[in-house]
């Protein structure tokens, strides 16, 4: 038989509970005492008849709230029924009746005050109750400052939500905006890029041009070349015409001492003279003409040496142009990769964000579950 059946034994055969707890001596009291628990012992009529050592201490603390409440002073807690705490004595006796009801776990609450208890019934082996002990603690300060733990979480989520739904705002706004400003950059790429394909035709354009002047060139120098040849080749035909000029004079002078044997010949020699003449006079109006022509040639060669200098510097201004363009051309390819970039992050950023406030609902929900579990243990 153990020491608690010995001991409920001798206490059912010698004395009364109530006794056997008066006596500062038994071993049921000392044992009660002993314990580092609140326990109250009440008899079958529900009255308390004994309070340990260490619910004395404890109750002092609930003096005031038992007094405003109930109207019982901490002298008057002992040798009175427990009813005189409960609004509804009828329930808590069917409960006590219930064999199957103990151990119960209860909270109570009043004044302000939280006590969390343990009920059983005092029973032998047999199944013959004496009484029944209350184990319990009181968890005022420790539901009060859990309340306040959770209040100040909640309070901190709150704020972290809405920095968090903040920051999901503002990304999605950096992303509408980025997204709006990654289609102006497309634009601006196609605008770039038609600007660049009509640069390449003026390029190509000018570089016809400027072929095309240069093959100018060229003739009028060849013109010149031929105009200059011509000139050469007709001062050669006046030379010789001058000197036909003398030699037909020098006939006609010989045809003269001729007299009659040299009339006819006379005038052939004066008509290869004249005719001499016509062609030294032909010649020299061709002559003026070529130089006519030649310093045509000559402005014409300096004007298309101007023209060609202009064609050479616009032909540089074009690459120079092509080459902005094409530079600009990867800046915005490097923008329109930034802004994309710049889009991508801002979802990421929304969605974690979106990810957070989830969390720490979750968060929030779990340490409202162990609120709960606090208070009711």
């Amino acid at each position: 038989m153990s020491s608690t059946q010995t001991l409920l034994r001798w206490s059912r055969d010698q004395a009364g509970l109530g006794t056997q707890l008066d006596d500062p001596t038994s071993m049921l009291r000392t044992t009660l005492d002993s314990l580092n628990a609140n326990c109250f012992i009440a008899d079958l009529d529900l009255n308390l008849v004994f309070m340990n050592k260490k619910a004395a201490v404890t109750v002092q603390q609930l003096g005031p709230a038992v007094q405003t409440t109930f109207g019982i002073s901490l002298d008057q807690m002992l040798h009175g029924s427990i009813h005189r705490f409960h609004r509804d004595p009828g329930r808590i006796e069917r409960v006590l009746s219930d064999p199957q009801a103990l151990p119960r776990e209860a909270t109570f609450t009043f004044g302000g005050i939280t006590l969390r208890t343990l009920i059983n019934a005092i029973s032998d082996p047999a199944g013959t109750r004496y009484g029944y002990i209350v184990i319990w603690d009181n968890v005022s300060e420790r539901n009060t400052a859990a309340a306040t733990a959770v209040q100040q979480v909640s309070d901190y989520t709150a704020r972290f939500i809405g920095a968090a739904r903040g920051i999901a705002d503002l990304a999605g706004q950096s992303s509408s905006e980025a997204n709006q400003a990654a289609t102006a950059t497309h634009e601006l790429r196609e605008a770039i890029a038609e600007i660049s394909r009509s640069s390449n035709t003026a390029l190509h354009q000018v570089g016809e041009a400027l072929r095309a002047t240069n093959a100018g060139v060229d003739k009028l120098h060849e013109l010149q070349r031929s105009s200059t040849e011509i000139g050469d080749f007709l001062r050669l035909i006046t030379g010789v015409a001058e000197q036909t000029k003398m030699l037909a004079l020098n006939a006609t002078i010989e045809a003269a001492r001729a007299g009659e044997a040299g009339k006819g010949f006379a005038v052939v020699a004066d008509e290869v003279k004249q005719l001499a003449g016509t062609t030294s006079a032909s010649i020299s109006d061709i002559e003026a003409r070529i130089e006519a022509i030649q310093g045509a040639s000559r402005d014409g060669v300096t004007a298309l040496e101007l023209i060609e200098g202009l064609v050479e510097k616009l032909n540089e201004s074009q690459h120079t142009v092509a080459a902005a363009i094409e530079e600009q051309s990867a800046v915005t390819s490097q923008i329109a990769e930034a802004l994309a970039n710049m889009s991508e992050g801002a979802n990421n950023t929304a969605d974690r964000s979106g990810q957070i406030v989830e969390s720490v609902d979750a968060m929030n929900g779990q340490v409202e579950a162990l609120h709960k579990i606090i208070v009711e243990s």
